[in-house]
């Protein structure tokens, strides 16, 4: 299991699981390619709608380089 910690300010209302692990979360997501999808712009603009390059950066790595 993998895990990543990321700053909650950064996460827009779509899809979460892009937001985290990047476009490559796609390839197992059931709601891929459907009309539920949550990330679709996020797809198409590599940003969520606060403007903020996808994947996020882990925080706690954040914290450790401080």
């Amino acid at each position: 299991m993998k895990t990543k910690i990321v700053s909650q300010r950064m996460l827009s209302a779509e899809c979460w699981f892009i937001q985290v692990w990047g476009k490559e979360a796609c390839k197992s997501c059931e709601y891929y390619n459907t009309k539920e999808c949550g990330g679709k712009q996020i797809l198409i603009t590599g940003k969520n709608t606060l403007g903020i390059k996808i994947p996020l950066p882990d925080a706690g790595e954040i914290c450790k380089s401080k």
